[in-house]
């Protein structure tokens, strides 16, 4: 054979050559692409980690919040007691334009009791006059989802009449629609609930404090069908 036919034949790639080739890099570049659609999805879709830390940090940091303004009812006030100085209510709804309350108050009895809100009313500088007295409380909206702690912007004493009147200045502690369902708030009196800081009595060698009433923060978290309670001892609550 000579050298110029080696040369010929030596020339180039067949056409077989090349299509096996082009099917080859396509099946590439679709794995590839699959690859990069799964990760986006994990990463940011609906339930994906950045979805679900998002929910679970809101979570955390606004019921954290919800639990320290609870322990701020009735403060300074002589004899407080649920029913007059702390109300669950039930279909409650804040008015965003007017910024006033509506809904129906719940018996708080020993027996649980579940609504979307509570409000509350406290003396935080202990003064003397009821005119410096502050309402506050926690809207769960059913709707949105969403999770409002809100204060009143002006006297609002006596709270059993005044709730339903008082201009509310509100502050998002859980965004709208970052969670699947909304906050449930229940309220049981007659508990005998711990409150935050009590030691178990087979260690401290001491009989704990208990506190009269106890609201349970109902919530799911980033984990589907997960049900969680955030329980919290209202110590100034006579009864």
């Amino acid at each position: 054979m000579s050298p110029r036919t080696m040369r010929h034949r030596q020339a180039g790639l067949s056409l077989i050559s090349l299509m096996v080739g082009m099917v080859i890099s396509l099946m590439a570049v679709l794995g590839a692409l699959a690859l990069y659609r799964s990760t986006t999805q994990t990463v940011f879709g609906d339930g994906g980690l950045v979805r679900s830390s998002m929910q679970d940090g809101q979570l955390a940091s606004g019921l954290l919040s919800a639990q320290i303004a609870l322990q701020g009812a009735g403060f300074g006030l002589a004899a407080p007691s649920s029913g007059t100085h702390f109300l669950l209510l039930t279909n409650a709804l804040l008015n965003p334009d007017a910024l006033t309350l509506s809904g129906t108050p719940v018996s708080i009895t020993a027996a649980a009791k579940t609504g979307n809100a509570v409000v509350w009313i406290s003396n935080p500088n202990v003064a003397a006059n009821s005119a410096d007295y502050r309402c506050s409380g926690l809207v769960s909206d059913p709707s949105t989802r969403a999770l409002y702690l809100i204060q009143s912007s002006g006297a609002c004493s006596p709270l059993l009449t005044q709730w339903d009147k008082i201009t509310w200045l509100r502050r998002t502690l859980v965004e709208s629609s970052v969670l699947t369902q909304a906050v449930s708030l229940t309220v049981q009196k007659d508990s005998a609930c711990w409150p935050f800081g009590a030691v178990p009595q087979a260690i401290s060698k001491m009989a704990a404090p208990t506190a009269s009433v106890m609201v349970k923060i109902g919530y799911g978290s980033s984990v589907t069908g997960s049900s969680n309670t955030y329980t919290s001892c209202l110590a100034n609550l006579s009864s």
